[in-house]
């Protein structure tokens, strides 16, 4: 097993075979789980992705909070946004799109899924429902 440290989340490979011989390389992201449960159920979920570098999901957020669209775009999402709460969270979300990151495991090992497949993960972690944006 070997862990490649220039993804984040890095990610654990491991060198298997199928059963009839031929090898593969199982990729298995190594998520950040340290989040405080306390967060509002909006918070949690871009700090997630925050921490496990889902850009998407983070541009995602921010346009749809930049636009108003919340209730309409985001999945599971009822309520209202105070606007000190949109403009903490667009700050945010703003200064972790701005700054510099690794690639994704997504995106270095292409055949391992996209952000919006990993979720389920944080689900059973968490044990609550992940707010995100499905593409259009």
């Amino acid at each position: 097993m070997k862990i490649d440290n220039e993804t984040l989340p890095k990610c654990k490979l491991e060198k298997k075979k199928f059963s009839w011989g031929e090898p593969y390389l199982d990729v298995t992201p190594i998520f950040d789980m340290l989040i405080s449960q306390d967060l509002a159920d909006l918070e949690f979920c871009i700090e997630i992705f925050i921490k496990n570098n889902f850009k998407n999901q983070l541009l995602e957020f921010y346009n749809v909070l930049t636009n108003y669209e919340e209730n309409d775009r985001i999945e599971d999402f009822e309520g209202d946004l105070s606007e000190q709460f949109r403009k903490k969270m667009l700050i945010k979300i703003k200064t972790e799109l701005d700054s510099e990151k690794k690639l994704t495991p997504w995106e270095k090992h292409k055949q391992y899924g996209e952000e919006l497949d990993f979720l389920y993960i944080f689900e059973e972690e968490f044990k609550r429902k992940i707010l995100f944006i499905k593409p259009k």
